[in-house]
């Protein structure tokens, strides 16, 4: 893809004539061997979003009703990059729940982000809804969050690496940086369509 890692976060311009929902959503989910508390920080420190979110770091105090704001740099003194996402914590349950909305400018529609973590047998099951007005397509959707929930999995469960895909894995589009799938784990589709799931073998 041409566009900056902001840019893929948001929604697509519509098509004309497309009909669009007023709201849209997509579920996403992946299971890590990683404990609840180590995900919570996966995403909420700066420093691990900037390894799995298109190089962007998220800076919040993390209380319902804070600003938010993702960007490029690698700390709070870094000058605001063109183009970088504004928003506002709606909620924080650490290490459960945390939902905030985000914005490419000020007249932009947001878009809602939720992820939910529950402890399962030997890790974390982290579900990521997105909550879009005049939002993306599920291909657009797939080709946006696939490889940051794949980069985020590998940040949280590292293995070998490997140059790409083993057979009955889907790799997603190229990117910055390549995405490692872990290993023994492939990427496929719930029944529903709106959701995607990391399942072992």
């Amino acid at each position: 893809m041409d566009e900056t890692g902001w840019e893929q976060l948001m929604p697509r311009p519509r098509a004309p004539g497309r009909a669009v929902s007023p709201l849209t959503s997509h579920q996403f989910t992946l299971t890590t061997v990683a404990a609840p508390a180590a995900v919570w920080a996966a995403l909420t420190d700066g420093d691990l979003t900037r390894c799995y979110l298109h190089g962007l770091a998220v800076r919040s105090t993390w209380s319902p009703g804070a600003p938010l704001t993702l960007r490029f740099g690698h700390g709070p003194g870094t000058p605001p990059a063109a183009g970088q996402l504004t928003g506002q914590v709606v909620r924080a349950e650490p290490p459960c729940q945390l939902s905030y909305l985000l914005r490419s400018g000020p007249h932009d529609p947001p878009t809602f982000l939720t992820w939910q973590l529950r402890t399962v047998p030997g890790g974390t099951t982290l579900r990521l809804q997105i909550d879009e007005f005049e939002g993306s397509s599920d291909d657009d959707a797939e080709d946006t969050w696939l490889p940051v929930l794949a980069a985020l999995h590998a940040l949280l469960d590292p293995g070998p690496s490997r140059t790409g895909p083993a057979a009955g894995e889907q790799s997603g589009p190229s990117s910055a940086a390549p995405i490692v799938l872990p290993p023994n784990h492939r990427w496929r589709l719930d029944s529903d369509p709106h959701r995607a799931a990391v399942r072992g073998p």
